[in-house]
């Protein structure tokens, strides 16, 4: 089974691995400062294990490549500006460095939730790594007016042992 991620063109996932926001303090804090109002990279981390505990270890992944649509221009650019790599699940799980995954449901799905400025993405724990929904994304659904690049579509949160998917559990796409 694979997950794919992606990182901004120029990293060093082949020789260090995907890196978690906790053990990458070159992360861009834009989108975690409006949501904790922390200041600074290890503010910000402590406000994620605030949310739960691992949560700054995790590593959001999707089960497809991503796909745009003439208003989804903004994904075009993240993926054209973005390598993707592709996460040996099975390897991950056999050695013992997945400690848990949640799963982000499209917004669509959650109605019931209220936002306020301090929460976190919609994060469900699953039980199983079996609970995976590898049915098809529906990419139109993303709409840049509609902002939240991801919030439209099912996606993974891998919090691995020390927040690092070693090289040897990726591929370059």
């Amino acid at each position: 089974m694979k997950l794919y991620h992606y990182i901004t063109k120029g990293n060093s996932a082949l020789t260090d691995g995907i890196l978690s926001f906790a053990n990458n303090p070159q992360a861009d804090l834009s989108y975690y400062h409006r949501r904790s109002g922390a200041k600074t990279h290890d503010g910000i981390v402590r406000w994620m294990e605030s949310c739960f505990a691992g949560r700054s270890r995790g590593i959001r992944a999707f089960t497809e490549p991503i796909k745009w649509t003439p208003h989804s221009l903004h994904l075009k650019e993240f993926v054209d500006n973005a390598d993707r790599f592709a996460i040996d699940m099975n390897a991950l799980i056999e050695n013992g460095l997945l400690e848990a995954i949640y799963v982000s449901p499209p917004i669509s799905e959650t109605p019931y939730i209220k936002e306020s400025p301090g929460c976190d993405e919609v994060l469900l724990k699953l039980d199983n790594p079996d609970k995976i929904d590898f049915s098809p994304i529906d990419w139109d659904v993303c709409n840049d007016a509609l902002g939240r690049r991801f919030a439209w579509v099912r996606y993974y949160l891998l919090i691995v042992k020390g927040g690092i998917i070693p090289p040897q559990y990726i591929a370059k796409e």
